[in-house]
């Protein structure tokens, strides 16, 4: 926590089974590295130590910040045709140089360049997504247990890359021509070995107490007011509330998933009083199916679907540490638990915590938090010790009562079975019959083909994971673009930022569409 230069853990080791604390501290040890000062002049590197950020004695960028925004990796590349606009691939921005953010504008799906409207520099920081995988959007209440979605403090995401995927990228991008039925690459990519990703979600500092301000690392980030059509980018201060990272290794081709967490995201520590956080469903009711087998578009491979025991019509999760299961949501999402009717014919869900953070994680947050207690100076101001790791994933299963297979962060994956309780596969599509939008989790679907044969096997083992790995697995399976969703963005179709504010339900029809994640 002291080294002036903390590099990313490379790996870890896979003989037999590792132990899940030891993830935990390698996970540990990528947040230390991850939220470490970045050099000056420089993208990606640090150029300070994580006690050094955590005090305030450096208030620059941290190292994951300056990473390739993914807009900055798959830039908008297109042209008008009578046919309407045409895409073809693109560089992505020169690693190292300021950020540039060239969008996709969704009134006319042509290229629209970021400024500011009194000019200036961009912030490392682009919130240009608004909700969670086009299936939630996520407010923190001005008074917990009364949502008011139009005036409530709204979550904010982005993602970025490292310079290994950036590299990567540079040297193939014009090779990732796109194929439809559903949107996927063939043959599929593999990314390098050290390939780091991050996913940040952030709430508004004006949502936060001002006399509780100094338990969060706070940054000027971009976001987008106005419409989708037609956005409005603006700086404003924001609070970091959740940060994922997902690493690829040599041993673990599928990648390591960790996922961290502000502390208060849930309850408020300092009050012991909920936060009331709640999202609101682009979808308006929930169903199960487990068919019998799968078929890989990027390879056109079938496979068999594992028999997981699972009642769709009583539908539960066996999550490790949770006596007796928990009970999934079925049917019209009015009737969730704590539900309420808000504006626009619209459902407000309270977020619930259903899995407990499982004993070696746990062990492991004390050890940080003590080693944290033992930095020179180190008091209540320290912002680092105010968040935790919230769990992680490595060796893909079937075996849902594992550690860490629902893996899930509060503020990032917050509906059931969506993504909190998720495994298998959950497009949304309007039902048949009642034309409501319907979320139907594919329970048992393979979705992750594991790499690392070991010296027993020469074939790659096939899961329905769960958890982080088990969605991103998804990108792999039905898309060929090796755990990351960001792949959508190619051959210069770019990405369309989002504005900020409750999406009417067709604005969000259009989103989840524009996002291709979980279409068949």
């Amino acid at each position: 926590m002291t080294n002036a230069n903390p590099l990313i853990p490379g790996d870890i080791y896979r003989s037999g089974a590792v132990a899940h604390q030891d993830l935990a501290t390698f996970a540990w040890l990528e947040f230390i590295s991850a939220v470490s000062p970045n050099a000056n002049g420089l993208r990606g590197v640090p150029g300070g130590s994580f006690a050094a950020s955590g005090s305030g004695a450096s208030n620059g960028p941290l190292v994951w910040e300056t990473y390739q925004h993914r807009t900055e990796l798959l830039p908008c590349n297109a042209v008008s045709s009578p046919t309407g606009p045409t895409t073809s691939p693109i560089a992505p921005q020169p690693w190292g140089a300021p950020p540039k953010y060239v969008t996709t504008a969704s009134s006319t799906q042509l290229c629209s360049t970021i400024t500011l409207p009194g000019g200036g520099p961009l912030p490392f920081n682009n919130l240009d997504e608004a909700n969670q995988i086009g299936q939630n959007t996520l407010f923190y209440p001005t008074t917990p247990g009364k949502p008011q979605p139009n005036t409530d403090a709204q979550v904010l995401f982005e993602a970025k890359v490292n310079q290994y995927e950036s590299n990567y990228v540079n040297q193939n991008y014009a090779s990732f021509i796109p194929k439809f039925g559903p949107f996927h690459l063939s043959p599929g990519i593999t990314l390098p070995n050290t390939t780091v990703e991050v996913k940040a979600a952030w709430r508004p500092v004006s949502s936060i107490p001002s006399n509780q301000r100094y338990r969060y690392h706070i940054a000027n980030v971009l976001t987008y007011a106005g419409t989708d059509a037609a956005p409005v980018p603006k700086v404003v201060p924001y609070a970091l509330i959740a940060l994922h990272i997902i690493h690829k290794t040599p041993n673990y081709p599928s990648f390591i998933f960790a996922t961290f967490e502000q502390v208060d995201d849930f309850t408020n520590q300092t009050t012991g009083q909920p936060t009331g956080v709640y999202y609101v469903p682009a979808y308006g009711a929930v169903a199960y199916t487990t068919p019998p087998t799968t078929t890989f578009p990027p390879s056109g491979q079938t496979v068999q679907n594992p028999n997981i025991g699972f009642n769709t019509a009583a539908p539960k999760a066996m999550p490790y540490g949770v006596q007796g299961g928990v009970a999934l949501p079925l049917g019209n999402t009015l009737g969730f638990p704590g539900a309420k009717p808000v504006s626009g014919g619209r459902v407000a869900i309270p977020v619930t915590s259903p899995v407990p953070t499982v004993p070696e994680v746990a062990t492991v947050n004390g050890q940080a938090l003590t080693a944290m207690k033992g930095i020179p100076g180190f008091n209540q101001n320290f912002k680092w010790q105010y968040y935790k790791l919230t769990g992680v994933q490595a060796v893909p299963t079937n075996d849902e009562t594992t550690r860490d297979f629902y893996l899930a962060n509060i503020v990032v994956e917050s509906s059931q079975p969506g993504i909190q309780l998720f495994r298998g596969f959950p497009p949304i599509a309007p039902n048949p019959k009642t034309k409501v939008p319907t979320l139907t989790n594919i329970r048992n679907q393979v979705n992750v083909i594991d790499y690392h044969t070991g010296a027993s096997t020469l074939a790659p083992t096939l899961t329905s994971s769960g958890g982080c790995q088990g969605c991103h697995g998804i990108a792999q399976t039905q898309n060929g673009f090796d755990f990351s969703f960001l792949f959508f963005g190619v051959n210069g179709g770019g990405f369309t930022p989002e504005t900020a504010g409750l999406p009417t339900p067709q604005v969000a029809a259009v989103r989840l569409a524009n996002k291709k994640y979980f279409q068949k």
